[in-house]
């Protein structure tokens, strides 16, 4: 399957919008765009820096409150990592992910994890939970061969 053109995904995202009665805005239309047809988990800031490139008037407070709404829409995942920093995955399907603790290099990991019983421990101390995932961490392999040898 390929992926979406810009077409559809103005499409998709005007239509979720309008029906739900909010607004159509072009920051909006863009940061769905950009993180959508990125390959990659983005922070903010970096999707703020890429999309200042050619409008230098968005702010950095648009792109937040932008992938506040595309992950209330469920257009992207919020994910945090182990040293504090929030991506955003445009996969938003069960998938999991492995974190290199030396570049911070995520990878989707696809494997069948059964999170059930994590899930009901924390339904036991009060969650809601809505998803349950995986985060393993590790050294990428870049890293764990550059690594020095004892």
């Amino acid at each position: 399957m390929s992926p979406p053109s810009v077409r559809e995904l103005d499409a998709e995202l005007t239509t979720v919008l309008r029906a739900r009665g909010q607004r159509v805005t072009h920051p909006r239309i863009l940061v769905h765009r950009h993180v959508r047809q990125t390959d990659k988990h983005v922070t903010a800031e970096q999707v703020h820096h890429a999309l200042t490139q050619d409008l230098p008037s968005l702010s950095a407070a648009t792109i937040y409150s932008t992938l506040d709404v595309l992950e209330e829409l469920g257009f992207v995942r919020r994910m945090s990592t182990p040293g504090g920093t929030t991506v955003f995955d445009s996969r938003v399907e069960d998938h999991h992910h492995a974190i290199c603790r030396t570049c911070g290099r995520i990878e989707d990991v696809d494997a069948r994890v059964r999170t059930a019983a994590a899930e009901v421990a924390a339904q036991a101390l009060g969650f809601v939970v809505d998803h349950g995932e995986v985060q393993l961490s590790g050294q990428c392999a870049a890293c764990a061969a550059s690594a020095p040898t004892a």
